[in-house]
């Protein structure tokens, strides 16, 4: 018998006992969508003596809107990807000078036990492991080439500049063989040998790579990162929205500078003396570099950027002598750049991205245009947040 032969009985036997209880109405393979209808209503859930109940409370409150807003002057900004690192690579070290770390494109909690798991099949021991801190540290052990000292390492979980990512931070601390380690570990501020803590380094991002799935997230380490936020773009009531940068100055500068040369970005002049960088912006530019198709070249001005080439046209000497300074309030923020003012309007193209300290050795990033006034509220958003979307 053939396929098609079998294939038209069963059909035919289907059909000829679908009126014998088994379809329809009163059959077993029956339409169930409007049993809801014919459901008793139940008497309200009674707690017993003693427990006393709790009324359903709202979980996302609408916050009150201080000050007034006016009609139509707000655009909202373009909301944040949900995971701005899809298609980056998973594992990858960052270096920045002589420091080195591990960023892995997951969350803390999804990290910590990978990171168990790659030092348990190491054969390195753990003396602690603390999730609220993010601290992992090794027992003393000792390097068949060094007998004559012991080692310890010290792994720091963090969360990292974008969401879902997780920073992990290597220290290494040799000490003489002899030497008393009773007492609480003194963690020098660098490593004692950058080889051994370029291998250790190596060695986990190695293993991080090759299990991403290996582990189940851990319920302990979700508070990892969890009261330290690195990068929180402020917008405080009555005044200029801004950047707050958890980080060194030094790496501040540096993934400022890398988010000012990405997407609709183009970094054109930098003193990180005066904290000024001269940049221009192009959403255009911004989308037809997320582009890769094989036309996303023609008509696009890809290639040829007017905007950019007309502001590499101009110094940075020329860019501060074109701030507006007569407006005191909104001069503060250059009082103390040398060569500020004094020149008039060029109708100088692009933008300034300010970089000061803040409070708590926060950086603080700001953006005006090149006459050093503050930009609408919606686009200082939209512009701060392109420039966030892309820190590392």
């Amino acid at each position: 018998m053939t396929r098609f032969t079998a294939g038209a009985l069963l059909c035919a036997a289907v059909t000829a006992v679908s009126g014998c209880g088994i379809f329809g109405n009163d059959g077993y393979f029956r339409d169930r969508g409007d049993d809801y209808q014919m459901a008793d209503s139940l008497p309200p859930l009674q707690m017993p003596e003693g427990i006393s109940t709790k009324n359903q409370e709202e979980l996302y409150e609408v916050p009150q809107i201080s000050g007034e807003v006016e009609r139509g002057s707000f655009v909202v900004p373009r909301p944040q990807a949900l995971s701005v690192n899809v298609g980056l690579d998973r594992v990858k070290i960052q270096k920045l000078g002589n420091r080195r770390w591990v960023l892995v494109n997951q969350s803390p909690d999804e990290v910590w036990p990978q990171l168990h798991y790659f030092l348990r099949s190491s054969g390195l021991q753990l003396a602690l492991s603390d999730a609220g801190t993010g601290t992992m540290e090794t027992a003393w052990l000792t390097f068949g080439d060094n007998p004559e000292t012991k080692d310890r390492y010290r792994l720091q979980v963090e969360s990292g500049v974008q969401p879902d990512s997780t920073e992990i931070h290597v220290r290494h601390l040799a000490v003489p063989l002899n030497m008393p380690t009773d007492g609480p570990v003194e963690w020098p501020a660098q490593s004692s040998s950058p080889e051994r803590e370029g291998w250790m380094i190596d060695e986990m991002s190695n293993a991080l790579a090759v299990d991403s799935t290996g582990a189940a997230a851990s319920l302990v380490a979700q508070s990892i990162g969890g009261s330290k936020v690195k990068v929180q773009v402020m917008e405080p009531a009555g005044k200029e929205p801004y950047i707050a940068l958890d980080l060194a100055k030094n790496r501040a500068w540096a993934t400022v500078a890398h988010a000012l040369n990405t997407g609709g970005y183009r970094l054109h002049k930098e003193d990180s003396d005066i904290g000024i960088l001269y940049v221009t912006y192009d959403s255009e530019r911004e989308l037809s570099d997320e582009d890769e198709g094989w036309f996303s070249g023609w008509g696009s001005g890809k290639g040829e950027d007017k905007l950019a080439k007309s502001a590499d046209a101009f110094s940075l000497q020329q860019v501060l002598a074109n701030i507006d300074v007569s407006a005191q309030a909104e001069s503060a923020l250059f009082s103390d750049i040398q060569g500020v003012g004094g020149a008039p309007d060029s109708n100088i193209p692009g933008y300034l991205v300010v970089m000061r300290d803040g409070q708590d050795g926060v950086m603080e990033v700001r953006i005006r245009n090149t006459r050093g006034k503050p930009l609408s509220r919606a686009k200082t958003s939209e512009l701060l947040m392109a420039i966030r979307q892309n820190l590392i």
